[in-house]
């Protein structure tokens, strides 16, 4: 196109025409038709153009490009030469007018239709899933960002000519196959096609889509390929299955728990039944299946029947859920306890339209709620008339609950002591707080272990009740503590009745031991008198050996009658008393025979005491007559000690208590003087003289051993064993 009124100057072209007459394009495109020089030469109105001034140009024609309606230009041409313009000429320039305003149509045809597939290409862009479309051939001849993204794992322009074998790497073989086997039958069959297939996608998930795919055609009909759209519904595939196996576990467990799960449709009156109908009900699922909402009130016990429509009344009304337990009648006529709760459904308009609940069987856990009932009113009976406390803690002794008389015999609260601000053992007395620490430490390492003991306990007002305690630890499976329990009760009275007993029985025991003293000092002077009748040396002798040894056993009696306790005796006092008695008997001073005893704090009870006195009685008298005669001076020792098996060769322990946990193998009494040896003529241990047979007797009937040393010093050791020792040695 030329600028209006010029036309022959390169520098105008592709600007647009203006339309005026006083130019060749412009007087052409008004005039609708052909134009030549000549007659615009004779047009006044476009006269002075100076056409034939400019490069001689004396003649030119001009024709429309495009249709008179449409036009899209004007093709104009110049002449110098003095020939005029043909209708040759102008045919000709129509025909090549003619080819530019078809190049002008199609250019625009091809323009609209690059704007029209980038608009669709956007389009499908914009799609939130997978879309491709292939020819017959089965060859990829676009997709979207999507499908070449997450499906094909490449560009858009690298999938676009590919087919799926040429996609291998990116498709296995076998998924491959699947993709052309239901396109050839889409591409036979024409129409559509739906169906799921699992799909490796790019990332190497497989995930679950929906195929839809359809044929399309040219405008003659003829399929030219298909279409494709993929929809994810991994998700969805997903959540079906979960919930199908919800189902069938709910249905699994409305059965095997015995709950009946009913759907009751208020418009038609139907109700649909699942779960365990048969079970409880006796009705097969198609008699219950008939059933409405009035043949299921009729089985409601009458009794409860009225109460139950109130309760269902009132949730219709005020929308909350059902709860309630009620007897349902069997098919048998029997009834059974049924725990109902469920939920009344509204439609958009706020009615209620639906009634969904859950019937459970309920008859053993009524039954067993009965009994846990009876159960807590006996509990309850015997924690009140309980008068002592029944307590359970955890494994580190912390009380959890306390019942029964605890303010009545502490003084405190139960919530004193479950709250920490109160510790049961800080109550007990400092004396018996040892044991109450070494029993429960004890019980921290036993399993299974239980313990029975008491202590003396201060109140809150400091008054002192005495206790008895029983704790057990309970265990779980793999031996591990759960909790201690146990409990504890007032024996304060039991405790001053024994103490006033002891006291009593200690009153006649004292009594009895002073009686039994007096008649052993009475027959100790009657052979006293008797003696003095005899002339005869040996009879005088035997008789005040006779009195010594009453006078021994009298002695004890004695220490006895004088203790406080009266079961033992201070065996050191008894010997130094013993002693002096017989050095008084014989005439012997102190300064002439030096008397040693090394028996430390010795407490021996009665049945020990007497055997071993009167032995000590037998070889000191011995000692007195044969290894001492009258003024002669020497040493007698006698020592008593603890000797354990484990401390042989030890220092002995002169302080014997054999009732602790140290006495292991029982004591050693040894009795040495320094006076004349021991007759070798004389066997000790089957003796002519009744002392010495007093004392292996005696020694025997303790289950003890007798040695003899003989040599600077007589030495006799006497050992006796563990057995008898540990009942008769305090």
């Amino acid at each position: 196109m030329f600028e209006a009124g010029t036309g022959w100057d390169p520098k105008d072209t592709g600007k647009i025409i203006k339309r005026e007459a006083a130019s060749v394009a412009g007087y052409t495109v008004l005039s609708k038709k052909p134009l030549q020089i000549e007659e615009l030469n004779k047009k006044s109105s476009i006269e002075g153009m100076g056409l034939k001034e400019y490069k001689e140009i004396t003649r030119g024609i001009s024709v429309l490009i495009g249709s008179v309606e449409k036009p899209y230009g004007v093709l104009v041409v110049h002449s110098t030469k003095e020939e005029k313009f043909t209708k040759e000429d102008a045919y000709f320039l129509y025909d090549v007018a003619s080819l530019i305003s078809l190049a002008f149509e199609r250019n625009k045809v091809e323009s609209n239709l690059r704007e029209k597939v980038l608009f669709l290409e956007t389009l499908i862009d914009t799609i939130p899933a997978p879309v491709f479309y292939k020819d017959k051939e089965g060859i990829y001849r676009g997709c979207n960002e999507l499908f070449a993204k997450i499906i094909i794992g490449r560009s858009k322009e690298k999938v676009t000519g590919c087919s799926v074998d040429e996609l291998s790497e990116e498709i296995p073989q076998e998924l491959g196959n699947v993709y052309k086997r239901t396109d050839r039958q889409l591409l036979q069959r024409g129409g559509s096609q739906v169906y799921e297939s699992k799909v490796m996608c790019s990332d190497g998930i497989i995930r679950q889509f929906l195929f839809n795919k359809a044929v399309y055609r040219n405008l003659n009909g003829t399929v030219e390929g298909l279409v494709g759209v993929m929809l994810d519904i991994t998700g969805r595939k997903r959540t079906e299955e979960n919930l199908l196996k919800s189902e069938e576990r709910y249905r699994l467990a409305a059965e095997q728990t015995g709950q009946l799960v009913y759907e009751f449709d208020l418009q038609n009156g139907h109700v649909e039944w699942a779960g365990a109908v048969t079970e409880l009900t006796g009705y097969s699922y198609n008699e219950m299946q008939n059933f409405n909402y009035y043949d299921w009130l009729e089985h409601i016990h009458p009794d409860e029947r009225r109460r139950v429509q109130q309760a269902f009344k009132k949730c219709w009304n005020t929308g909350e859920k059902f709860d309630e337990e009620f007897r349902f009648r069997r098919k048998d006529g029997s009834y059974f306890c049924v725990e109902n709760k469920g939920i009344y459904l509204r439609d958009e308009d706020g009615c209620v339209c639906k009634a969904l609940g859950v019937m459970k069987d309920i008859t053993e856990i009524k039954l067993s709620s009965e009994k846990l009932k009876e159960s807590e009113e006996l509990y309850r009976s015997f924690l009140q008339n309980f008068k002592g406390i029944a307590f359970k803690l955890d494994r580190d002794f912390t009380p959890l609950f306390l019942e029964g008389a605890v303010e009545e015999i502490t003084g405190y609260t139960e919530e004193d002591f479950t709250s920490g601000r109160i510790n049961l053992p800080d109550l007990v007395d400092p004396e018996d707080r040892k044991m109450l620490d070494i029993s429960r430490k004890k019980m921290s390492f036993s399993p299974n272990s239980m313990i029975e003991y008491e202590y003396r306990l201060r109140r809150k007002d400091g008054t002192v009740k005495w206790v008895h305690e029983l704790i057990h630890k309970t265990c779980d499976a793999s031996g591990e503590a759960e909790f201690i329990q146990g409990y504890a009760y007032d024996i304060t009275q039991k405790k001053k009745a024994e103490e006033n007993l002891a006291k009593a029985e200690a009153i006649g025991l004292r009594e009895i031991h002073h009686r039994i003293k007096n008649n052993l000092q009475i027959v100790s002077s009657l052979l006293s008198l008797q003696a003095d009748k005899f002339k005869d040396k040996d009879v005088i002798e035997a008789f005040r050996e006779s009195e010594n040894r009453v006078v021994s056993m009298s002695i004890i009696h004695e220490e006895l009658h004088k203790s406080e306790d009266t079961t033992s005796i201070d065996f050191a006092a008894y010997l130094k008393k013993l002693t002096s008695e017989l050095l008084y008997s014989y005439r012997v001073g102190n300064e002439k025979v030096h008397l040693f005893l090394d028996v430390g704090h010795t407490f021996l009870e009665i049945d020990m005491a007497i055997p071993l006195g009167i032995i000590i009685n037998e070889l000191f008298s011995n000692s007195l007559k044969y290894a001492f005669p009258r003024g002669a001076d020497g040493e007698i020792r006698i020592s008593l000690f603890r000797q354990p098996e484990s401390s042989a060769g030890s220092i002995p322990d002169s302080n014997i208590d054999t009732t602790g946990p140290d006495m292991r193998s029982g004591f050693t009494l040894i009795y040495s003087d320094n006076g004349g040896r021991f007759p070798e003529n004389i066997d000790f241990k089957n003796p002519d003289t009744l002392g010495l047979q007093l004392v292996n007797a005696l020694v025997e009937q303790l289950d003890g051993t007798i040695e003899l040393e003989k040599g600077k010093e007589t030495k006799f050791i006497m050992r006796f064993e563990d057995k008898g020792l540990r009942e008769n040695v305090k």
